[in-house]
């Protein structure tokens, strides 16, 4: 352990390894933080719920101030992929794109999770001008506007709830007859007067306005095994909710819940491996904000 070339090393740039960045570098740990880019965060335009921002912020311009804070407590950060890590034996091993190899005495996973998409056109093209992952981070850009919800459980009945406070009208577009939803949550949303859902329907493509922006999404109507009908409906934002994918392929010494999650301690960041936590969504399924 004496013989790491770092003392900590967090894995991971967006706001929950920046925070950590910040708190170590405070406990004169002088971490390095390995990562390729922001994060989620970066994937937004303006964060509007992150407190301290009244007016709001450009989530770029969030990211660079967390890590000129981190930096200016002692934090390094070195911007690439990681290609493996290496918890079996001490110091631990982080193995970079570009051929380095950093070792450290600790190290913090904060690797976030991915949302998991359609793959239909325009959906990437579209992202943060009308496609969003995230009503409570970007609902509020939808204020007595028309938005869609795609999916059909909890998450995505959570997401409709939560814009039918704000939008005009909200449509969720399940592929499915049923919702997976739990039975309260279906509830609530089955009997909401702004919400309506559309069964057995499946978005084939997202298409842009002359500003560039949003305007509409193709859909496909029918029961599988029955010829659908095409159609076309316009909208204003769309919030795709068919659930999220946590970012711990490298991790494999690590003990993982059913779905991926790096396990912690409760009401902890320590994992199954001493002297490795986890922190942000790649270990919590349930809240997956940037201040969580």
């Amino acid at each position: 352990i004496l013989d790491a070339d770092r003392r900590l090393v967090v894995v991971g740039g967006g706001p929950a390894g920046l925070s950590a960045a910040v708190y170590a570098a405070r406990a004169d740990l002088a971490p390095l933080i390995v990562a390729r880019d922001g994060g989620q965060l970066e994937g937004t335009s303006l964060v509007d719920n992150y407190p301290g921002f009244d007016a709001g912020v450009d989530a770029v311009d969030l990211i660079q101030r967390l890590e000129k804070q981190a930096k200016r407590f002692g934090a390094s950060q070195k911007t690439c992929g990681i290609e493996r890590v290496d918890f079996t034996c001490r110091p631990f091993k982080v193995y970079c794109e570009d051929g380095e190899t950093i070792t450290s005495s600790a190290v913090v996973v904060a690797t976030g999770a991915s949302p998991r998409w359609l793959g239909v056109p325009g959906e990437r093209e579209l992202l943060s001008k009308g496609v969003h992952t995230c009503a409570t981070c970007d609902g509020y850009f939808y204020r007595d506007r028309h938005a869609i919800v795609v999916g059909g459980g909890d998450t995505a009945m959570e997401q409709a709830l939560f814009l039918a406070r704000v939008a005009q009208r909200v449509t969720v577009v399940h592929r499915g007859a049923t919702l997976r939803a739990s039975k309260a949550m279906a509830a609530r949303a089955l009997r909401h007067p702004k919400i309506l859902l559309l069964w057995n329907t499946r978005i084939t493509r997202f298409v842009a306005g002359a500003s560039g922006l949003l305007a509409s999404v193709e859909l496909e109507m029918g029961a599988e095994g029955s010829p659908p009908s095409a159609t076309s409906l316009e909208v204003d934002g769309v919030f795709v909710a068919i659930g999220h994918t946590p970012n711990t392929e490298l991790f494999e010494g690590l003990r993982k819940d059913e779905h991926g999650y790096i396990y912690t301690l409760p009401g902890s960041t320590v994992t199954s491996v001493a002297g490795v936590y986890a922190a942000g969504d790649v270990q919590d399924p349930v809240y997956r904000q940037a201040i969580t």
